[in-house]
């Protein structure tokens, strides 16, 4: 893999929705969840800024296309990047139909990581912060963005192609991948080598 600057991937940062049918190494996948969520030091700092360093959200990742990895749903652990099998279903299918307008872009996707949050922990946390009760998930959504950013990009610098997807029916989406609260789905990042067309 060449090396590329940081204002070179800004630059390349496009969505891409349509893929080829190849699958992606590994070791890509592993440097994707750490550009998102990685450990940076001792003192547990992540890739992605988090108010008061909550560190609410979980990464799961959902594999079709992944050299090493059987088909399925996939728990991220953020200290070593394993991952573990939590289901060999194909949850493509109704992953799609839970999002709006179906977008196919979910079926096509090599592999999708999913960034979801404990919702809970911050309302507490910044509870006497007005507005109160909510300036705790808006600082979940800020940090949400940034990792799904930080994934991004590492994706351009992987020469893939990745597109966001936040309209989906929350609730079905938790169902689909088995989510229990104070989880909840955040943001979908559909990721793939880009098809030829693109």
């Amino acid at each position: 893999m060449s090396k590329v600057t940081l204002s070179q991937v800004l630059s390349q940062r496009r969505t891409v929705r349509n893929y080829s049918d190849a699958s992606i190494p590994l070791d890509v996948v592993k440097r994707l969840i750490w550009a998102g969520q990685g450990i940076t030091g001792s003192d547990g700092k992540r890739t992605a800024p988090s108010a008061h360093a909550i560190h609410p959200l979980r990464l799961y990742f959902l594999v079709n296309r992944v050299v090493g990895l059987e088909k399925g749903l996939y728990e991220v652990d953020l200290s070593d990047h394993g991952l573990k099998q939590l289901s060999g279903a194909d949850l493509y299918p109704a992953l799609t139909k839970a999002a709006i307008g179906n977008p196919q872009c979910i079926m096509d996707a090599a592999c999708i990581i999913v960034i979801c949050a404990d919702l809970l922990t911050p309302i507490q946390a910044f509870a006497d912060q007005k507005p109160f009760g909510s300036r705790g998930v808006r600082y979940v959504y800020l940090e949400a963005g940034a990792a799904a950013q930080n994934l991004q990009l590492q994706a351009v610098a992987e020469g893939l192609g990745s597109v966001w997807v936040g309209g989906f029916d929350d609730e079905t989406t938790a169902n689909v991948l088995g989510l229990r609260g104070p989880l909840a789905p955040i943001i979908q990042l559909c990721v793939g080598y880009p098809a030829s067309t693109e």
